[in-house]
């Protein structure tokens, strides 16, 4: 069980403290917590939650079920989180998309009506094509998209996520036009290209261990080569202006205590902090992302200050300031 000694700090001194703690924290957790998410299973966001749910239960003492609830972008997912009692046994995992995909016309929910929680994982996006296919190089696909246009079809997960908003970067850079096509995991659109369904995929470079052998990744938006994959160029090698990292991250429901969020974010940063863990972060290329809880959240509200500004430079949504 989660030792409270550890998470309340000074708080918690010795046993006469534990009568400041209230009842529900004293006992907290004593059931199963559920991580609900924003995709498919074996999607880079499932996989990550899956491994790191196994160093939670070590930590915690109680289960901890990991759940993917896809749909409208992350918002399925979210209405879920949002129908459930605020008592921390409910976490959402979503990723940078939040913060863009929430503006956009029609979202449902706002951001800010969540509690974040931890920013665990940073993984680069990766541009991914049919191995022994049409394209060997960067140049091959953009030479390709130059001639006909959006009859070349690049996929991935979710409408205004990173993902498109990296793709139509990498396309307005290099003055060419490009059709997206939406998935519920950035998995799903590799598994596409992998049968010839779909040209290209925009996803992370967490997953290519597991397609490598029929897909070949062009190039990936770290600001490095990685040492898992010394041939895979940069974009920024290939003359576009294109780091950047993809964050997977918690939340949970907006009116939950302060107190048993605190309890949450340690049993998390322990996880992440486990050899178990840190050797999955090595083994996908990966990095940590952990930072304190106020960071996050100020991460957040300057990200979406940027994303805002980007979907009114592409369109999708209008200046109403």
């Amino acid at each position: 069980m989660l030792n409270l000694k550890k998470i309340l700090g000074a708080y918690v001194i010795g046993a006469t403290s534990l009568a400041m703690i209230s009842p529900v924290l004293a006992e907290y957790p004593d059931q199963p917590i559920k991580v609900v998410h924003t995709s498919s299973p074996g999607a880079p966001i499932d996989v990550m939650m899956r491994n790191l749910a196994q160093h939670m239960e070590e930590i915690a003492g109680v289960p901890v079920v990991v759940e993917g609830r896809p749909g409208g972008s992350g918002q399925v997912a979210i209405s879920y989180l949002k129908g459930q009692p605020a008592d921390g046994y409910t976490i959402h995992t979503d990723a940078t998309g939040i913060t863009a995909t929430l503006q956009l016309p029609g979202a449902a929910h706002d951001w800010r009506d969540l509690t974040p929680l931890y920013r665990v994982q940073l993984d680069p996006f990766a541009l991914y094509v049919k191995r022994n296919g049409d394209y060997s190089s960067l140049d091959d696909l953009l030479e390709d998209m130059r001639e006909r246009g959006e009859e070349v079809r690049i996929g991935g997960y979710g409408t205004g996520s990173p993902h498109q908003l990296s793709t139509l970067a990498m396309a307005d850079q290099a003055g060419v036009d490009v059709r997206w096509v939406q998935y519920s995991s950035g998995a799903d659109a590799v598994a596409d290209v992998m049968s010839g369904d779909l040209e290209a995929a925009m996803s992370n470079i967490a997953i290519y261990g597991r397609f490598q052998d029929r897909t070949q990744v062009l190039a990936h938006t770290a600001e490095d080569r990685l040492d898992a994959y010394p041939d895979v160029p940069t974009f920024a090698e290939e003359g576009l202006d294109l780091t950047r990292y993809h964050w997977r991250g918690t939340f949970v429901h907006g009116d939950t205590p302060d107190e048993i969020v605190d309890a949450l974010y340690e049993i998390m940063d322990q996880a992440v902090q486990t050899e178990g863990f840190q050797q999955y972060l090595k083994d996908t290329s990966t990095l940590s992302g952990r930072m304190t809880r106020e960071d996050f959240a100020a991460l957040l509200e300057e990200q979406a200050e940027s994303d805002r500004a980007v979907l009114i430079k592409l369109g999708m949504i209008e200046d109403n300031e």
